[in-house]
């Protein structure tokens, strides 16, 4: 079945659109008009999921990610104080909001990831990691399992070495599958249903042929689910950057990202979706990997404390409205295509 946006695990790399959409129409202009009669108070609900970005450090170098060339805010791991105080917040509220690792960097580098994991799950949240799978060695693939992880996107971009090192640079073919199968016999020698196994490509000139080959691969080794995720390169890329890996489109136009015939006025996603970045402080939302809109920090009074602050409210408002210069080239809350899953249990 496609895969219809908004979806919450949006990754930087495959954030804009190849062209723009129609503006909005006078329907949509005018909920843009009623949408700002709405009070504070309405956007003061706590979201239905926290992203936390663990590290904003990656391992690899992927040609149009903006952590490969376009982040210019400062490096580092998120502190394990930082992380309990959000989830200590949610102790006594009847919601919990699901808890994503799958942000700017890859989140396997922090050594306590499966630390946090368990924290979460053992108070009560969803937990959702996507991971590029390189530092999958079998005790962090068992502490991962172990952890009360819900859902994983292993992430592998091809089937072949061509495939996947051409775009996931200092990655290499042959030990990702290897740690990816690994960890699929891990989950299964444990006896654990577990995290949800997803396998996600994306679907690049180079991995569209083998799509078949993945699919097959991925009913034998044990994925519950595949995932061809569209590609596309990015408005913060350059237009010399955009002739220069334009080679990765996918060749069959209905496998790329497009956009609605006509533009939303609104975006819901600041309305279900917040970020916590590595040093605590809040994020708007998953395209904001360079934090360009600053909101108040988490590790003094908790997450709900600035999450309910009247600059953190203001700013779900703007984003709501989509007022920030950010949302302006934003495909999340626009995009008719974002790729196809596949559940390979039914």
């Amino acid at each position: 079945m496609k895969d219809q946006a908004p979806a919450p695990d949006l990754s930087p790399e495959t954030a804009q659109p190849d062209l723009p959409a129609k503006p909005p129409g006078l329907h949509e202009r005018a909920l843009h008009l009623m949408a700002r009669l709405l009070p504070l108070s309405f956007f003061r609900r706590p979201p239905k999921i926290i992203i936390i970005d663990a590290t904003n450090s990656c391992n690899l170098r992927c040609p149009v990610c903006p952590v490969t060339f376009a982040m210019s805010r400062k490096r580092g791991m998120m502190k394990p104080h930082v992380f309990r105080k959000i989830i200590d917040d949610f102790k006594d509220q009847p919601e919990k909001p699901a808890i994503y690792f799958s942000f700017s960097g890859e989140p396997t580098l922090h050594k306590d990831l499966p630390d946090f994991i368990a924290y979460a799950h053992e108070n009560g949240h969803d937990t959702y990691l996507s991971t590029n799978a390189t530092r999958l060695t079998p005790e962090m693939s068992e502490r991962l399992i172990r952890s009360g992880l819900a859902r994983v996107n292993l992430c592998m971009d091809g089937f072949s070495k061509e495939a996947q090192e051409v775009y996931r640079v200092n990655s290499d073919f042959d030990n990702v599958k290897a740690s990816i199968e690994e960890f699929l016999n891990i989950k299964k020698k444990l006896g654990f249903k577990t995290p949800v196994t997803v396998l996600q490509t994306l679907l690049t000139s180079y991995s569209e042929p083998q799509m078949d080959e993945m699919e097959a691969w991925a009913r034998e080794a044990g994925f519950d689910r595949v995932r061809f995720k569209t590609f596309s390169i990015g408005s913060y890329t350059s237009a010399d950057q955009k002739r220069e890996f334009a080679h990765f489109l996918p060749r069959q136009k209905e496998l790329r990202r497009h956009p609605r015939h006509t533009s939303h006025a609104l975006c819901t996603v600041p309305l279900f979706q917040s970020v916590v970045f590595w040093n605590g402080d809040l994020g708007l939302c998953c395209i904001d990997y360079d934090q360009v809109i600053q909101l108040p920090n988490v590790e003094r009074d908790g997450f709900l404390a600035a999450y309910r602050s009247d600059e953190a409210a203001r700013a779900r408002k703007r984003g709501f409205l989509k007022q920030f210069g950010i949302c302006k080239t934003c495909s999340f809350s626009n995009a008719e295509n974002m790729g196809i899953r596949r559940d390979l249990k039914k």
